[in-house]
């Protein structure tokens, strides 16, 4: 009985360091097929004044993020922008998201708008750009508005592809 009672008071009172388990859920905003590094190709498809927007880019993005946060890269330029993504992703191939920044350019702001939809398709996504902007004097009156439609098409250089399930899996 000594035995018993001996080894119940070391197993209480010798293994009172352990950690307890942690649990969650995790909703994903950014596909992780989206994440690596990519050879981008954006052609103006529409303009309302074509000479103030490039006509076509050729890019290589690095796509990472964290929670809701899309981070891209523009390894060539070395430009760096971190997205707040608000729309999740529901079929798990779709990233969707919006961009504002606002400058004052010579006494005038100038607000440069951005809503991007891409679709994920294996190595592959493509889709499109919207970009607009809206000029303002100073005194803060809009003046103009130009606006640019992009098709967009990324091919994967590096970086981890989703596994798809398939029939001999």
């Amino acid at each position: 009985m000594k035995k018993i009672l001996l080894f119940l008071f070391l197993f209480l009172f010798l293994s009172v360091n352990a950690q307890a388990l942690k649990g969650g859920v995790s909703e994903d905003y950014i596909p992780k097929g989206f994440f690596g590094s990519w050879g981008v190709i954006s052609k103006l498809s529409s303009s309302n004044n074509p000479d103030i927007f490039n006509y076509e880019s050729r890019d290589v993005w690095m796509l990472s993020g964290y929670e809701n946060t899309l981070v891209l890269e523009n390894l060539e330029t070395g430009a760096r922008s971190e997205i707040v993504v608000k729309d999740k992703s529901v079929d798990g191939k779709t990233l969707k998201f919006q961009r504002e920044k606002i400058v004052n350019e010579d006494g005038k702001k100038v607000v440069y708008k951005e809503t991007v939809s891409f679709v994920l398709y294996g190595n592959n996504f493509s889709g499109t750009d919207d970009f607009v902007v809206k000029r303002y004097n100073s005194e803060n009156q809009f003046v103009k508005k130009d606006s640019a439609k992009y098709t967009i098409v990324g091919v994967r250089i590096s970086g981890t592809n989703p596994k798809f399930c398939s029939s001999k899996e």
